[in-house]
């Protein structure tokens, strides 16, 4: 068996047995804001996406994130964060209970509601039975509907901003439900990636063959956003109960072919991919710089 020190992020997360702590406490580390004096929040999107994007890249340039840790998970209320977690364990569900987490199950309704609006409210009592979240050997995410809700993955029409595959695209982000079992559906086929590793890959060496590559747009592609039971349309702010989840496994294949993205010497990286490595990379991203710096020449586009 391999050194837990040199497994790759999906080896790791793999592992059986991986997470410690009776009631899961070392398995997610749920930062709750149930407090008022603390109060997370957004008025974009991007810079929504941005901001838990630059964290985790400065929390892995100064080597702080475990080989365990396979993602980020962001619960929001609209344009307000009510819990932050890193995910270990390679399943995790987000549900309507009003449980303490676990060790898989992340309860929405534990969170207090911010401003008490009648239309989060009526949502948050119609999550139910949620959605389960699995991280596969491969890198990719996927997701089933395990109640009647909606689940919906958002950004579906936005091909340039995710990596989702064209079945959840023609069902316009919507996962089956298991109304769906009564179509002769099995739970089985309901289970649908909603972040295609193949799909990210596939954009990086299109990206990286361009005179200047788009970074900041390959890097918020690792950023996956579910909303539960309704979807707002274009601004995810407006949404209700939803959360998103960042893709560390496809951080670190970015990372493994962007030598940009290593801003402090001495860190050590191990790909999940052997020899994922490009070969040729633009002069232009050769020199190391810091995580916002790599965002700063879009803050127009973005903001």
């Amino acid at each position: 068996m391999k050194d837990e020190c040199i497994l790759s992020r999906t080896e790791a997360a793999c592992m059986a047995g991986v997470g410690r702590g009776p009631n899961g406490i070392d398995e997610l580390r749920a930062l709750s804001s149930n407090g008022t004096n603390n109060v997370d929040r957004w008025y974009t999107v991007e810079q929504f996406e941005r901001d838990h994007v630059i964290e985790i890249l400065e929390k892995l340039e100064q080597g702080d994130l475990e080989d365990e840790i396979w993602g980020k998970i962001i619960l929001m209320e609209k344009c307000r964060c009510l819990a932050k977690a890193y995910l270990r364990k390679t399943t995790v569900i987000i549900d309507g209970s009003i449980d303490e987490y676990d060790g898989t199950t992340l309860g929405f309704n534990h969170f207090e509601s911010f401003d008490h609006d009648k239309d989060s409210s009526d949502i948050r009592h119609k999550i139910g039975d949620g959605v389960i979240i699995k991280m596969d050997g491969n890198g990719n995410i996927k997701a089933m509907a395990r109640g009647l809700a909606p689940v919906i993955v958002q950004g579906w029409n936005d091909l340039t901003s995710n990596c989702i595959p064209e079945q959840l695209i023609a069902q316009k982000g919507r996962l089956k439900t298991i109304k769906d079992r009564f179509k002769g559906i099995t739970d089985q086929q309901r289970v649908e990636k909603i972040f295609d590793m193949r799909l990210f890959n596939s954009a990086v060496e299109r990206e990286l063959k361009q005179p200047e590559p788009n970074i900041p747009e390959l890097l918020l592609r690792t950023c996956i956003r579910i909303a539960l039971v309704k979807d707002s349309g274009m601004n995810a702010l407006k949404t209700p109960c939803w959360f998103m989840i960042v893709n560390l496994v496809a951080l670190d294949v970015l990372r493994s072919k962007l030598p940009i993205l290593h801003s402090i010497p001495g860190i050590q990286y191990h790909s999940f991919r052997n020899n994922s490595a490009v070969t040729s990379v633009p002069s232009k991203i050769q020199s190391t710089a810091k995580s916002t710096e790599i965002f700063r020449s879009c803050t127009k586009q973005y903001d």
